[in-house]
């Protein structure tokens, strides 16, 4: 079984199982043709990232394949700029309009549920991710959103907290999304699956059926970005090193 660390070489990955190599060439960090022979952690050095992180990326994609949530077609050739103004004013404004009511309705039902111990690991787990999503677009719109822009524009690169890469960003971001990936998985085994049980009240079948929507929003959110958003983004700004270094 191969142990990943910064020192595993890419030609490593690529005698191992398919799904490690291509969750390291969704990163963009690696491209068909490159060396094979650099390591992981050389290739994070490259970028300014924590190869920790890459290094837990890999580790997760051992999980088993699900079908993806939606079709990124229409967005593969979007230009970039419009591509982040989709996800803010799809999946950002559904998140900040929805995470009130159903922090409210989890905690609503779980106070009226007293003992309930699934109910209350639910309200517990809406509670969390609810406070950590806000803190995750806010610093996607500040820092991640903001350099695209640039690179989407071609206009100069207007450095932000995180810097002017956009490899440092895109890698907390992937990081919160396999947390926030965890959160859901879990909640879906508190609720079956968001099956409401016999008796259920009108605010509890509610709950539920909001759950399940912000589950499929968050899923189609974050495929969007891992998959087509993050690839683009790391491209851009290696054609643009490229064509200065030229």
């Amino acid at each position: 079984m191969l142990t990943l660390t910064a020192q595993t070489r890419v030609s490593e990955l690529q005698n191992g199982p398919p799904r490690l190599l291509n969750a390291l060439l969704s990163t963009g960090l690696f491209r068909e043709g490159d060396d094979p022979n650099v390591t992981l952690g050389e290739l994070c050095w490259t970028f300014a990232l924590n190869p920790g992180i890459l290094l837990m990326t890999l580790k997760s994609a051992g999980h088993t394949e699900e079908l993806p949530p939606l079709d990124t077609t229409p967005f593969q050739n979007m230009p970039l700029v419009n591509l982040v103004e989709h996800i803010e004013k799809v999946h950002h404004v559904y998140l900040r309009e929805n995470l009130p009511r159903l922090t409210t309705l989890t905690a609503s039902v779980a106070s009226a549920s007293t003992g309930d111990e699934k109910l209350a690991d639910l309200n517990d787990e809406m509670q969390s991710i609810a406070a950590e999503l806000e803190t995750h677009l806010r610093h996607e719109e500040e820092a991640l959103f903001s350099l695209v822009r640039d690179l989407g524009t071609n206009r100069a690169i207007t450095p932000t907290r995180c810097g002017g890469a956009v490899g440092g960003p895109i890698a907390c971001m992937e990081n919160d999304h396999e947390l926030a990936a965890q959160t859901l998985r879990k909640m879906r085994e508190l609720t079956s699956n968001y099956t409401a049980p016999a008796g259920a009240s009108g605010t509890w079948i509610e709950m539920l059926q909001g759950l399940a929507d912000f589950d499929r929003d968050m899923q189609e959110h974050m495929y969007l970005e891992n998959h087509v958003l993050f690839p683009r983004a790391l491209e851009a700004q290696r054609g643009r090193r490229v064509a200065a270094a030229g």
